[in-house]
């Protein structure tokens, strides 16, 4: 039996991101409980699942989905955030992980609210849509939860900085091989919220605002959610490499 189309909104719908999010508090509360170092190496796991699973999407994309291999390059923000994302995590960069934070918090979370999966329920394609996206996800609220990461005004300027960067080099991809990547030359063939914002090229600087109010909008929750996040217990100094053992008592 084929899967029937997927419906917006549906009890399959919002049973998926329920399951989704729990996945995610899950895995990044017992970050957090693990302590900080743990919670690091967990990161750089996280940081391999990405590019593995990239990979491996990949292939399922173009071997059974018939997705031209064009389309999975990573030039849409939230197959870009893939590697970002991994570079975040394996080697702790700052500014990685404060474009992974406000990138996905504006981008990616929407997808799952709004999704776009081409099937329902139980297709391949439904399963790898949520699955990507709520890797993502998973991967930015690890980072603030677990790894006590922290995002200011700064990181904000920095995340935007590097978004207008991203997007012109995107546009001279989407010139070089006739794409569409980020909606940046036309918009979505299907009836989407952008139709409202107007024709192109107009719909760009709406989606601009859009974007830099979300960025501020999250950054106003993060500065919530540091708040009352229990502090963690600081953890025992390490001691040095051949530190001698304290000298014991004679009996």
């Amino acid at each position: 039996m084929p899967p029937e189309p997927f419906t917006p909104f549906g009890l399959t719908h919002l049973a998926t991101v329920a399951v989704v999010l729990s996945v995610i508090g899950l895995a990044a509360w017992s970050g957090r409980r693990a302590g900080l170092a743990r919670a690091k190496s967990g990161g750089r796991a996280l940081g391999a699942l990405l590019l593995v699973y990239y990979g491996v999407e990949s292939w399922v994309r173009i071997a059974y989905l018939g997705v031209i291999p064009a389309h999975v390059l990573p030039f849409e923000i939230c197959n870009a955030l893939f590697f970002i994302g991994a570079f975040a995590l394996l080697t702790d960069h700052r500014v990685a992980h404060e474009i992974v934070f406000f990138w996905t918090f504006a981008a990616t979370v929407h997808a799952l609210i709004t999704p776009t999966p081409l099937e329902g329920w139980p297709s391949v394609e439904y399963v790898r849509y949520f699955a990507a996206h709520g890797l993502l996800v998973l991967v930015a609220v690890y980072a603030v939860v677990a790894l006590d990461k922290t995002v200011t005004w700064w990181s904000f300027l920095r995340a935007a900085i590097a978004l207008q960067v991203w997007e012109g080099i995107v546009a001279l991809v989407n010139l070089a091989l006739d794409q569409n990547f980020m909606y940046l030359r036309r918009p979505p063939p299907s009836p989407t919220l952008i139709d409202a914002l107007g024709p192109w090229p107009y719909y760009l600087l709406s989606l601009e605002l859009i974007g830099l109010a979300s960025f501020a909008l999250w950054l106003g929750i993060h500065h919530a959610v540091r708040r009352v996040l229990p502090v963690r217990p600081a953890e025992p100094p390490e001691a040095p490499t051949g530190a001698l053992e304290p000298a014991r008592a004679p009996r």
